[in-house]
């Protein structure tokens, strides 16, 4: 009966998230219809403002749902002052989907509202892809190794993507998220990636690395967030939607980025290449014990530290 009832949570709580997106689908409409068939800059750009007014409004409907239904106790801790109106570079681990929505919830207002490498199929999603491509996300194509070895043009493809979303994101206030894993992390993708992680994926560096080049001379800071759902090995959306994740904890601190790390050639030079791998290697084992400490149901791990705030 318990399992039912949970269940019965979780489909109120899609329904919900359906609503909010139809209504929001109402000026959105409008606003990107304008930026998509207008030449003109003074139209474009107070219609990406129409659509980012839009994205911020839905986004805190989505999470209202998800935690009004799934009741996950979000234990939050920003290490980083408020700048609402600064320019950074977020690196996050890949938990699950909620880790998606609840990115937006922990950051805005505070910080400038997120926009994210995402996957070039979820272009075509009703409402939401209309809204990715409006504020100018990058779309990954993220080829397979064979694809690349039959057409070498391919490798520099989601580069060339990441350079032109970069450009466009030096003359605004945004926080440019690279779930540097590229998917979400489960035993099944470890085992195949042959992770030397315990909870994470290997982290792929060329994303960031080319968001830090091509934004280096404008960024306010470099963040690292970690998101971990405490006693939960396996997380999923549908578990959080169901309200079986009980406390989720999410912190956010900035990174010194060694300052030879933000400017490189990381196609061309393969030392800087190197270096660029070991210093995120390092920084995502360093996640990697927080992250399992609060997940593995043996333990007795709630937070990150003794300086969190919850929301």
């Amino acid at each position: 009966m318990k399992r039912a009832l949970e269940n019965i949570r979780g489909a109120i709580a899609i329904l919900g998230m359906v609503l909010v997106t139809l209504i929001g689908f109402i000026p959105l409409l409008p606003a990107c219809l304008a930026k998509l068939l207008s030449p003109w800059p003074a139209v474009r750009e107070p219609a990406t403002r129409a659509v980012l007014w839009v994205a911020v409004w839905w986004a805190r409907g989505i999470n209202a749902v998800i935690l009004g239904m799934g009741r996950s106790r979000v234990t939050y801790d920003q290490q980083v002052p408020d700048d609402p109106n600064g320019r950074y570079v977020v690196i996050a681990n890949h938990q699950c989907w909620a880790d998606v929505m609840l990115l937006c919830h922990v950051i805005e207002p505070q910080l400038p509202f997120p926009r994210y490498f995402i996957k070039e199929p979820l272009r075509w999603l009703p409402v939401v892809g209309l809204a990715c491509w409006a504020l100018d996300f990058p779309f990954m194509k993220r080829h397979s190794r064979a694809e690349i070895e039959k057409n070498p043009a391919l490798r520099t493809q989601d580069m060339e993507t990441v350079r032109r979303s970069c450009a466009v994101f030096r003359d605004q206030p945004v926080s440019v998220v690279n779930f540097a894993e590229g998917t979400r992390s489960t035993a099944a993708k470890r085992k195949a990636a042959n992770s030397p992680y315990r909870a994470l994926l290997p982290p792929k560096a060329g994303g960031t690395a080319f968001t830090l080049n091509a934004m280096h001379d404008v960024l306010d800071g470099v963040l690292d967030m970690t998101f971990a759902y405490v006693n939960q090995p396996e997380p999923t959306f549908w578990d959080v939607l169901c309200g079986r994740v009980p406390e989720i904890v999410i912190r956010v601190r900035k990174l010194d980025v060694p300052r030879d790390l933000l400017t490189g050639d990381y196609m061309g030079d393969a030392d800087y290449r190197a270096r660029f791998k070991r210093w995120l290697e390092q920084r995502w084992a360093e996640k990697d014990v927080e992250v399992t400490a609060l997940q593995d149901p043996s333990r007795s791990a709630t937070r990150f530290s003794e300086t969190e705030d919850t929301r």
